[in-house]
């Protein structure tokens, strides 16, 4: 079964990046802090708002390294998909710099790219399942 069978329009893929970008983005400059979150996240290890940075920059990193990986050896997918992630998260820090309710943060960042990272890893894991199970996906070209 060829990947490209199941795999929805190129479009939708960047219009999905989009998307995730849009919500991050609002998320951490236009909408004001949620003061009603718990402050500790799940085992009490680090603060909630780590654990959403994480999340949400591995699912910016999800959604580039799928809208990138027809076009692109897996290897540069992940490279591309971290790399513009973290990007994005830096740029987001310097956006909440001057904000009066925001504060740039180093800490952030790191979850940012802690979350990037950790969601290409998932979703190369998945590409190898996929392709073990005999779903290939096409390489068209190199970025």
């Amino acid at each position: 079964m060829n990947f490209d069978a199941v795999r929805p329009p190129r479009w939708l893929r960047w219009a999905a990046v989009a998307f995730v970008a849009g919500g991050i983005f609002y998320a951490s400059v236009l909408a004001s802090p949620s003061s009603g979150l718990p402050s500790m996240g799940p085992l009490g290890v680090l603060r909630i708002d780590k654990w959403l940075h994480a999340t949400a920059y591995a699912g910016l990193a999800v959604t580039l390294a799928n809208a990138f990986a027809p076009r692109a050896r897996t290897a540069r997918v992940v490279i591309f998909a971290v790399l513009l992630s973290v990007g994005y998260g830096v740029g987001v820090e310097f956006a909440q710099a001057p904000l009066a309710e925001r504060s740039f943060s180093l800490a952030d960042m790191a979850a940012n790219a802690v979350g990037a990272g950790l969601g290409v890893v998932a979703w190369r894991a998945l590409v190898g399942v996929l392709r073990q199970s005999g779903v290939e996906p096409a390489v068209e070209a190199e970025l």
